[in-house]
């Protein structure tokens, strides 16, 4: 739905503030990883898949480097 999309398009802004503040926090990028799956779950665009795989992606990779920080 439009509001689904339209959280997703706010989270991913919210993401891209805190990853050039340098302040992303585990939250964010669980925030992201459930709209993602809730715009999934609504959809059977693959091309609109194939950006929601994408973005799980680099939420997966940023969630790495965040557990890597934190453990140094």
């Amino acid at each position: 739905s439009d509001a689904r999309a339209g959280r997703l398009l706010d989270e991913l802004d919210s993401l891209k503030v805190a990853l050039l503040g340098g302040e992303l926090s585990q939250a964010q990028l669980d925030r992201l990883s459930r709209a993602v799956r809730e715009q999934r779950a609504a959809t059977d665009d693959p091309k609109l898949e194939s950006v929601l795989d994408e973005i799980e992606t680099r939420a997966a990779v940023e969630l790495a480097k965040l557990e890597a920080s934190r453990a140094a």
